[in-house]
């Protein structure tokens, strides 16, 4: 009998050994995730062009990009090389054009990116004037554009570097941060 006694009892030391092993761990396995953001746009387009006229059927603002991008789940827009014109009858038409930029539809903002070049092309007795810089930033809220990277504006025979700029778009002033540098070419 003493013999069947100590089976017994090993019989019970097995699953009491599991049982204790199971409690002691409390480490939990990491659940899935499914929630995946996708990489992937839920659009893209090429070569695209989109004009605005104004009511006479004059041509207003017209945009070019070479590559459209579209990503819904985090709501942006990625442009490769964008070309922006917006054309006036009573003031000098403006070009703008960078190398890539982010559009972010819940902020809107534009972030130009990559040899930024904004030129106002001025009447043939004038020449134009081309402001350059690696980063600009448009705030479509507030109608206000800035860099803080350096930034050249030539004008004819002048050129005038600095670190640095506000715009408003509103009143079309822009303000020089720091380290201004003016020079006759």
């Amino acid at each position: 009998m003493t013999f069947l006694k100590g089976r017994s009892m090993l019989w019970l030391l097995v699953p009491a050994t599991f049982a204790i092993a199971y409690w002691w761990d409390r480490s939990t396995e990491p659940k899935p995730d499914f929630v995946e953001i996708s990489s992937n746009p839920d659009y893209y387009l090429a070569n695209t062009e989109t004009i605005e006229f104004d009511t006479n059927g004059q041509v207003q603002r017209s945009f070019t990009t070479v590559k459209t991008l579209h990503y819904k789940d985090i709501m942006q827009t990625h442009l490769l090389e964008p070309v922006m014109h917006f054309n006036d009858d009573q003031n000098p038409s403006w070009t703008v054009s960078a190398e890539k930029a982010v559009s972010n539809e819940l902020s809107e903002q534009l972030v130009l990116e990559g040899n930024v070049k904004v030129e106002l092309e001025r009447q043939p007795v004038q020449s134009n004037v081309l402001l350059t810089m690696p980063v600009l930033k448009i705030d479509f809220a507030s109608e206000t554009a800035f860099t803080d990277q350096p930034i050249e504006l030539i004008d004819g025979r002048f050129r005038m570097t600095a670190n640095g700029m506000q715009a408003d778009l509103r009143t079309n002033k822009i303000e020089f941060k720091s380290e201004v540098l003016a020079e006759e070419l």
